[in-house]
C-alpha cells in the first residue's frame, strides 16, 4: 500500500471513532426484554397471565429467524416467583402462560399471596371473575388480595 493510502485509512478510522463521540451518537443494541404489561386473568385458584414485551433490533432478528421459543429463559426468569407455571404460546410481542394453584380458597374468598417478579414491568393488569379490573404501575410483585368465590362453588362447601 502507498502511503497515501494508508493516511486515508488512518483518517476514516479516526472519522469513525472521534465523529460518534462528538456528536454524542451511541451504538448500543439492546439485546434484553422489556416487559410492558402482565395482564393476570384469576379463574378460581389458577389463572392465565398474557406478559407483553418489548425487545431490541437485534433480539428481534434472532427471533425472526429462530423463532419465539428462545424467549423461554427470559419468561422462565420472570415468573421465578410462581410455583407452577406452563408458557402456553407466543403470539407477536405477547406470551401466554398457565399459572396454576396461585390462590387458595378460605370460604368465602380465594386468597392469593403476593409473589415477585424476576423483572421489572411497567403495568400489571389483574382481572377478577367477577369482571372488576384493578391496574398497578411498575409492581415488583403481585399484591396481596382476595377474590369472591361465586355462588355455585360456594354450594359444596361445608361450613363448620
Amino acid at each position: 500500500m502507498k502511503s497515501t493510502q494508508y493516511f486515508i485509512l488512518f483518517f476514516v478510522l479516526a472519522g469513525l471513532v472521534v465523529l460518534p463521540a462528538t456528536l454524542h451518537w451511541e451504538f448500543f443494541p439492546r439485546t434484553d426484554v422489556q416487559f410492558d404489561q402482565l395482564t393476570i386473568t384469576f379463574d378460581g385458584v389458577n389463572a392465565t397471565a398474557e406478559l407483553e414485551y418489548n425487545v431490541g433490533f437485534l433480539t428481534e432478528f434472532y427471533i425472526f429467524f429462530f423463532g419465539n421459543r428462545n424467549l423461554d429463559p427470559y419468561i422462565n426468569n420472570f415468573f421465578y416467583g410462581f410455583d407452577e407455571y406452563q408458557i402456553r404460546s407466543f403470539q407477536g410481542n405477547s406470551a401466554t402462560v398457565n399459572l396454576n394453584n396461585v390462590s387458595r380458597i378460605s370460604p368465602p374468598y380465594y386468597l392469593h399471596d403476593g409473589r415477585p417478579f424476576g423483572s421489572p414491568v411497567n403495568r400489571l393488569v389483574l382481572v377478577f371473575p367477577d369482571g372488576e379490573v384493578r391496574i398497578f404501575e411498575n409492581p415488583s410483585k403481585t399484591p396481596n388480595i382476595f377474590y369472591d368465590l361465586p355462588a355455585k362453588d360456594l354450594d359444596f362447601l361445608i361450613f363448620d
